[in-house]
């Protein structure tokens, strides 16, 4: 009877030792361990840190010279309208957009000699655009122009001496009339101090 508990004590011993060794050599794993080495290592996210976003494009800010006095260089403004006398420009309607408002009208005459007459304004874009889209109605032919960084639309007056211009370019409209007078290196300047 005693051989016998001793070999059942035996038998259980080795089935006990036997299991011990299907879970893995007897000892209870480091859950640090286990957890380190099945997870994959951490990657670097992306910085959350807000990053400027790009502004919606918007029209270039304009300089609209607060005088005719201060239209364009002065070398050229006395070589266009020197010899012209400054006169009340005030009433003057021309081509210009829908809800526009005069920032500057200037006005040269020598009697009946020679004449011109800029005029200024401003409105929405979509006016502008607007504006320029009526212009081939009136007799003009529109281009985009490198020279002066904007839409360039001129039409024939009554006259071969005679010419009316328009310049436009996101909010703003500079309308040109010459008699007489040749302005469009004067009209080139002015374009360029306005848009820059």
């Amino acid at each position: 009877m005693r051989g016998k508990i001793v070999l059942t004590v035996a038998v259980v011993l080795s089935a006990v030792t036997a299991l011990a060794g299907c879970s893995g050599g007897g000892s209870t794993p480091d859950p640090s361990t286990t957890v380190s080495s099945a997870a994959p290592a951490p990657t670097p996210s992306p910085s959350m840190t807000p990053s400027a976003t790009p502004t919606p494009s918007t029209a270039a800010s304009v300089s609209i010279p607060a005088s005719c006095d201060d239209l364009g260089t002065a070398a050229t403004r006395q070589q266009t309208v020197g010899d012209l006398t400054a006169q009340h420009a005030d009433g003057f309607v021309r081509p210009a957009p829908t809800n526009a408002t005069t920032d500057l009208s200037c006005n040269w005459i020598q009697e009946e000699a020679a004449a011109v007459l800029l005029i200024i304004s401003s409105a929405s874009a979509a006016d502008v655009e607007s504006g320029l889209a009526s212009l081939p109605a009136q007799g003009y032919q529109c281009q985009a122009s490198d020279d002066f960084g904007a839409q360039y639309c001129v039409a024939p007056g009554a006259s071969t001496d005679t010419e009316d211009v328009v310049v436009a370019r996101d909010g703003t409209w500079i309308y040109l009339e010459t008699v007489n007078v040749n302005a469009r290196a004067w009209l080139s300047e002015i374009a360029s101090q306005v848009f820059g």
